[in-house]
């Protein structure tokens, strides 16, 4: 019986310490965050990916703080829906952000972030750590987007 405590005792402190180093991508509230706070600009933001409408960091954008799955399928709290770009009266504004991004700028300083391809992390991708002008593998062809330590 001692035996069965300590070893529950090692998977607890063993659990505690995984989410303590959890990924930004692991939240379960993720595409909700993603959906309601990802037009927040503000400079204490925890959403640090940007992609934008335009190359050079350009038009209209969308900030990302978790996993997206698929950018056309986004939990909004009541369903799905698309996930769009901010509307902020620019080019792009209001436009879906699948298949409609240039660029991007990856502000964290632990992670890189990923777009991809295709939806559920697939497909040719671009790795981004610090700013892209113009992303290569998906030039208005992404569909998600991971963090990747």
């Amino acid at each position: 019986m001692h035996h069965l405590k300590k070893a529950a005792a090692v998977v607890a402190m063993t659990a505690a310490i995984g989410a303590g180093m959890a990924t930004p991508a692991s939240a379960a509230s993720g595409d909700y965050n993603n959906y309601w706070f990802g037009c927040n600009y503000d400079s204490s933001n925890t959403f640090k990916f940007r992609i934008f409408y335009n190359s050079n960091l350009g038009g209209d954008y969308r900030n990302i703080g978790y996993a997206v799955y698929d950018f056309a399928s986004v939990q909004d709290g009541t369903g799905y829906s698309p996930l769009k770009y901010c509307g902020f009266r620019s080019s792009g504004s209001g436009q879906n952000v699948k298949n409609n991004a240039a660029s991007a700028r990856n502000s964290h300083s632990s992670y890189t972030g990923v777009l991809y391809y295709n939806s559920g992390y697939k497909g040719a991708a671009d790795y981004i750590w610090g700013t892209v002008n113009q992303l290569d593998a998906t030039y208005n062809e992404n569909a998600s987007f991971n963090w990747k330590s």
